[in-house]
């Protein structure tokens, strides 16, 4: 299994669809959340045992990358 760990979540799905798994996604975020938040990026990768289908859980969260330097 390809390790997507800091990938785009829809790269990583991509990437673990292609190689037969099945992809389960959890969103993560803090109360405040990242207001702005532009990119969608994976910071966990479970392989869940027991399946059927081998699946992958995909944690990921929302991150800021265009930030604005002028203020």
């Amino acid at each position: 299994m390809t390790q997507v760990l800091g990938l785009e979540l829809e790269k990583a799905a991509a990437i673990l669809e292609s190689e037969g798994f099945l992809v389960e996604t959890v969103e993560a975020r803090s109360l405040k959340g990242v207001e702005g938040a532009d990119s969608k990026r994976v910071i966990r990768q479970l392989l869940l045992e027991g399946r059927d289908v081998p699946t992958v859980q995909l944690v990921y969260s929302g991150f800021k990358t265009a930030v604005d330097i002028t203020a």
